[in-house]
């Protein structure tokens, strides 16, 4: 029974006058329906483009209808069908570039389609790409191809079996349930190819032996006509029935174990064809080799001239990272070049940085975390927070603290003074300049690190200062020249000989 039903799935008329009825299903290929009926005002109106058919709890797009008027005067009209399935060529991406588990690629794909995704056998990761546009059903087909998964189409649930079928089925034999057998060698491509169409009995149907000799698509079978010299193992590959009347059914078949002819075919269905693209690759005259990335973020390019490695921006623009041209002899780099060695002549980056063969270097600025020796360093400025060495010349030596040592006995210099420390760390000489006052001068401390004194000199003056006892002595003698005042209300005391001869001495 075949019912017409709307776009909201409600039947719309029933069908129990049929004939020429045949359901065709390939392994993940074309799943089709085509029935005749003879005109008939009250039902078939209802056979129109867009409307569906109903048959075995599965739904078929009406694709295609012919009428034609018999000699007996009866219009007679041809209906073809797609499994529902056929919508999805209605759905369609601009590019679809994915990589992840077949389920996760079913998913992506049949988003927005109102199609759910049933079981799914297989998880290894897999890589689909159609750089143009491409619609669902040949995308999804390319998932099976690639992850070597079939198809199960049920209404408007998918799923990806490992296998459809069973691995040990029936016995098609002559005499029993083979009334035909058609053996077809091929030999056209250079290879030979055998398949075999063959109609059969579909004993399941019949009352005596319901519940045995049941097959279905995908089953692997055995094929034995004696007369004919064949008894192989075979795999169900088409199915052909009747819905109306499942006894006489007819299928293909075809070797189940990969032979050298199954795989030069898959060879032939993998390869690259010229400018065309293959899982991202593509071989033509003009680039060579072209690998590019699902994302578009990057690509490379192999040919007799020149090898690029290409980084993208995802749109399609590319910029070279690595670069040969054996040529010109050029090889240009961008990026982080790690290497445990270099082995060559010279280096040139820019105008900035070059080193040539003899280890001459050149560069404008540089920066070292660790040590650098050297016999001989010459150049204007030495600049560094730390800067020790056994000897220092030069012309000029210019900094904020100059000091023999970091701590005990050391003479330190700075833009302030001048000063020199014993080995308790205690300043004891300071020699330096006092802004404010206008005075400069030497500053004498004792070991308790209070002053002793002080020996300076002012504007029109010189002046020696003793904070408590000046002490002055010349094993020599001790010449004082000039005009002498001994003033501040103290003693003057002598003691020894005192020879003022020759002197003119006022106040006595």
């Amino acid at each position: 029974m075949i019912t017409i039903l709307n776009s909201q799935y409600k039947p719309e008329a029933v069908l129990d006058r049929y004939f020429d009825d045949e359901v065709i299903e390939k392994i993940n290929g074309s799943y089709t329906l085509r029935f005749s009926v003879y005109l008939d005002h009250d039902k078939s109106k209802y056979i129109q483009i867009g409307k569906y058919v109903a048959v075995e709890d599965q739904y078929f797009n009406i694709v295609h209808h012919r009428r034609t008027r018999a000699e007996s005067g009866e219009v007679i009209i041809a209906v073809e069908c797609e499994q529902v399935a056929y919508d999805l060529r209605y759905h369609s991406y601009d590019q679809f570039i994915h990589t992840g588990t077949p389920s996760t690629l079913l998913q992506y794909a049949l988003s927005g389609t109102g199609f759910t995704i049933g079981t799914v056998e297989l998880s290894d990761m897999i890589s689909v790409e159609f750089k143009e546009l491409a619609n669902v059903r040949g995308i999804i087909m390319k998932i099976a191809e690639v992850s070597g998964g079939e198809l199960l189409f049920d209404k408007y649930k998918i799923s990806l079996l490992q296998r459809r079928g069973r691995e040990h089925s029936v016995q098609f034999r002559f005499g029993k349930n083979l009334l035909g057998i058609v053996k077809d060698v091929d030999g056209k491509t250079g290879e030979i190819a055998t398949a075999y169409e063959v109609n059969v009995v579909e004993l399941n149907s019949l009352p005596e032996f319901a519940g045995f000799e049941y097959f279905e698509l995908g089953d692997t079978v055995d094929i034995i006509d004696e007369e004919l010299g064949i008894n192989e193992k075979q795999r169900i590959i088409q199915y052909t029935y009747s819905p109306f009347l499942r006894i006489n059914s007819s299928v293909v078949i075809a070797n189940a174990i990969y032979g050298i002819q199954d795989t030069i075919y898959r060879l032939q269905k993998t390869s690259v064809a010229k400018d065309k693209w293959m899982y991202g690759v593509k071989i033509g005259p003009d680039e060579g080799i072209v690998i590019e990335r699902y994302d578009k973020l990057a690509r490379s390019k192999w040919n007799a001239d020149e090898f690029r490695m290409q980084k993208g921006d995802g749109s399609g623009s590319y910029e070279d990272a690595l670069y040969f041209d054996p040529i010109n002899g050029e090889y240009e780099f961008t990026g982080i070049v790690t290497a445990s060695k270099f082995v060559g002549g010279s280096i040139e980056i820019g105008n900035n940085f070059s080193v040539d063969e003899s280890g001459h270097m050149v560069a404008v600025g540089a920066e070292f975390s660790g040590e650098i020796s050297a016999s001989v360093i010459n150049g204007g400025r030495i600049y560094g927070s730390y800067i020790e060495g056994a000897e220092i010349e030069g012309g000029i030596v210019t900094g904020a603290l100059i000091r023999t040592a970091a701590n005990g006995r050391r003479i330190e210099m700075d833009d302030y003074s001048f000063r020199s420390f014993d080995s308790a760390n205690r300043e004891r000489v300071t020699l330096g300049y006092n802004t404010g006052a206008g005075m400069g001068g030497f500053v004498y401390w004792g070991p308790n690190g209070q002053s002793e004194g002080q020996v300076y000199s002012i504007s029109g003056g010189m002046h020696v200062i003793a904070d408590n006892e000046l002490f002055l002595r010349g094993y020599g003698g001790i010449l004082v020249q000039g005009d002498a005042l001994f003033d501040g209300g103290g003693t003057v005391k002598f003691n020894g000989t005192v020879d003022f001869s020759g002197a003119n001495v006022i106040g006595l």
